[in-house]
């Protein structure tokens, strides 16, 4: 190649703009209007298992779950979205532990993300540790007083302790592998007092590795 044709190739690749780093990923899901299906055998929990039913099969399938092996044990399967849209679907698989620094529960759990979403389609699976105490402790609060002057606002809380990382991701998630997985959990004290029950939202935010 002579030597104008290595210059004019340099030149077109010293102008060429550099590739555009993934952002953050954010997935919002409302257990309202997404949830698709929660199971689980803990006792006290805050929310209502689903019945699940098929027409091949009497009876609710979700007492299956209800059997000593799965003793603090949960699935749940939602609706995920991307700024409001349908972006996908996600499971989670979660077994409540005693930490053994501080003796109370925490939650050992997976999540598995599958989005088909312009720019955003794939599959993506995290592991994390989870700690709900603040909004148990406010969720607690707001029962010893459900009458209370509570505002009437969600309210935000991390779920995740520690780094928790991307496991797998795949397509055009990839980007996102070994990236930052943090869960978030929403409260509006004002519920109970409103619906008589909580209502939940919950957060994934996605980041890309540093």
């Amino acid at each position: 190649m002579t030597k104008l044709g290595n210059f004019v190739i340099c030149a077109v690749l010293a102008a060429s703009p550099p590739a555009q780093a993934a952002e953050k990923l954010v997935l919002d899901l409302d257990m309202d209007s997404d949830l698709l299906s929660l199971v689980h055998n803990i006792d006290g929990f805050l929310f209502t298992p689903t019945m699940n039913f098929s027409a091949d099969v009497p009876g609710n399938l979700a007492r299956a779950f209800l059997a000593e092996p799965l003793k603090n044990h949960l699935s749940a399967t939602t609706l995920v979205k991307i700024d409001g849209k349908l972006a996908g679907f996600a499971t989670e698989q979660e077994i409540l532990v005693d930490d053994p620094a501080t003796g109370h529960l925490i939650a050992e759990s997976a999540w598995l993300i599958t989005l088909n979403y312009p720019g955003a389609t794939g599959f993506l699976a995290a592991k994390q540790t989870e700690n709900a105490g603040p909004v148990f402790a406010l969720v607690q609060q707001v029962m010893q007083n459900p009458g209370g002057p509570w505002e009437d606002r969600f309210q935000r809380f991390l779920s995740t302790t520690g780094t928790a990382r991307v496991q797998i991701a795949v397509n055009d998630l990839a980007a996102y592998q070994g990236g930052r997985f943090e869960e978030y959990n929403f409260v509006n004290p004002a519920d109970l007092g409103k619906y008589k029950r909580f209502r939940a939202k919950i957060q994934f935010v996605i980041y890309p590795p540093e």
